[in-house]
């Protein structure tokens, strides 16, 4: 990895840390102060909005993304798109908004207040040009605004935030923050391009069709990221679980950060990269990513398994002990998503093969879809998480079938082999180590640090090719690696 990308790595993965941490902070407090049902009434409402913002936005922040890296070296170019996009940005939400508050103004809705305070999310999508800065890779920017207005997030919800009366702050807290941290962007657009009005005729003639195309994969995505806390809200027999169901998922998507971060940064190089015709140079990069993705999520994987339910008993208050099981249940997705971002967001959405890209998409939205309606009745947060189980492997078979002959990765079957057999050794000594002490933060502790010692000596034992080329870059894994 070059310096450039190592370094807008470095300050993806800061605020990703940050996004790590801050549930750890605040999720035992929230879950004992706003309580399962509350946290529900929220993540419904919030999936609402979601609908709102999903056909408002459009595809625009991956294809934002995308174009500004195609034309970032050329400043009137890049000013043109630039603007040309954001004038088709801004009347895309403003309908949006609207047509969102007509809906929560005429519908018989309970916790309507809840739903206005949520309309301020939609306000900060408008003004959301985080694509911008990552198309140009400016990724210091982007992560040290979010890391600020993160903290700040934590802090005004420790000050404000009491009991569950105080729902309403909650959801404030939440979206005000968002409205800000979006805002500060614009301070220092004036360094990178010339703001020129464009017309609106302008603006969607040149944008709204190439757009279009990749708003069909968003529409599928949304199925099983939005979709599935809408249905679980409607079809469970309470609002808590749903709050069960979005915790577990929170923590299984949480480590994947270290992955998808890669696929944030390597988008706008892989377009930029296509644009030149450099083939073999998104095939050095790719198989690179893909080594890093599978030695970081299959450990992951079992992980989860292993630390889960001895984690979520401490962790959170008592009624949340079933998410310590629906995150080992759903663990898998981080490694199905870990690959779906390599064949997808890193191949697939810079190399304009966004058609495959979409029917992909559209194939796991609809296995998600149907088994929600089947087994969300019967079992609620259990259902939705075998549907989102089914729906990410479907996204990603798929996506490998599509790029199977396309893509070449130099991925050796052995290594994988060692990973798995890795990973599940150190699963079982993991969830030994929970039977035996109990759940409590000294047992999560002793748990992480022989899990990674475990998974990390049994790679060096059978010499791991990427991993022991990992070694021999770290001064003191030098006398391992000899």
């Amino acid at each position: 990895m070059n310096k450039t990308l190592l370094k807008n790595y470095i300050y993806y993965i800061l605020y990703q840390v940050v996004t790590l941490l801050t549930p750890i902070i605040v999720v035992p407090y929230t879950t004992r102060v706003i309580g399962a049902n509350g946290l529900g009434v929220n993540a419904f409402t919030s999936a609402i909005a979601q609908w709102f913002i999903i056909f408002g936005i459009m595809g625009i922040s991956m294809y934002g993304n995308k174009q500004i890296a195609k034309v970032r070296d050329n400043r009137e170019e890049l000013s043109k798109t630039f603007m040309g996009i954001l004038v088709m940005q801004f009347i895309n939400m403003a309908l949006a908004i609207v047509m969102y508050l007509g809906f929560i103004y005429f519908a018989p809705l309970e916790n309507k207040l809840i739903y206005f305070i949520q309309a301020v999310v939609l306000l900060a999508t408008m003004f959301d040009i985080t694509w911008f800065y990552l198309g140009i890779e400016n990724f210091k920017q982007s992560s040290i605004r979010n890391v600020i207005f993160r903290l700040l997030n934590v802090a005004l919800i420790f000050i404000f935030v009491k009991s569950a009366d105080d729902l309403a702050i909650f959801v404030f807290i939440n979206t005000f923050t968002a409205l800000l941290g979006q805002v500060v962007l614009f301070v220092q657009l004036g360094k990178y391009v010339d703001i020129k009005w464009v017309s609106i005729v302008e603006a969607y003639k040149t944008h709204m069709r190439p757009n279009f195309i990749l708003f069909i994969p968003q529409i599928a995505i949304s199925i099983y990221s939005v979709l599935d806390q809408t249905m679980t809200g409607l079809l469970s027999v309470d609002t808590a679980q749903l709050a069960f169901y979005q915790q577990a998922i929170r923590f299984d998507k949480m480590f994947l950060m270290f992955i998808t971060s890669i696929g944030m940064v390597m988008l706008p190089r892989i377009a930029n990269e296509h644009a030149k015709g450099d083939t073999s140079k998104i095939h050095e990069y790719l198989s690179m990513t893909m080594k890093i993705a599978l030695y970081l999520s299959i450990p992951m994987m079992f992980g989860m398994i292993g630390v889960g339910p001895f984690f979520i008993s401490w962790f959170m208050a008592p009624e949340f002990n079933s998410v310590g099981y629906l995150i080992g249940l759903m663990s898998p997705i981080i490694v199905f998503i870990s690959l779906s971002n390599v064949y997808g967001i890193q191949y697939m959405v810079p190399t304009d093969m966004l058609k495959q890209f979409s029917y992909s998409v559209v194939f796991g939205a609809i296995v998600n879809f149907i088994l929600n309606l089947i087994l969300i009745p019967k079992w609620g947060a259990y259902g939705s998480a075998l549907s989102v189980l089914a729906a990410e492997f479907t996204v990603t078979f798929s996506q490998y079938l599509f790029i199977r002959k396309k893509l070449i990765l130099h991925i050796k079957l052995k290594s994988i082999l060692i990973y798995f057999g890795s990973g599940a050794i150190m699963c079982g000594l993991v969830y030994g180590i929970g039977l035996k002490m109990g759940p409590r933060i000294l047992t999560n502790l002793i748990q992480a640090g022989l899990g990674i010692l475990v998974y990390g000596s049994l790679l060096t034992l059978f010499k791991d090719e990427f991993h022991m080329n990992l070694l021999s870059k770290i001064p003191l894994g030098k006398l391992w690696h000899k």
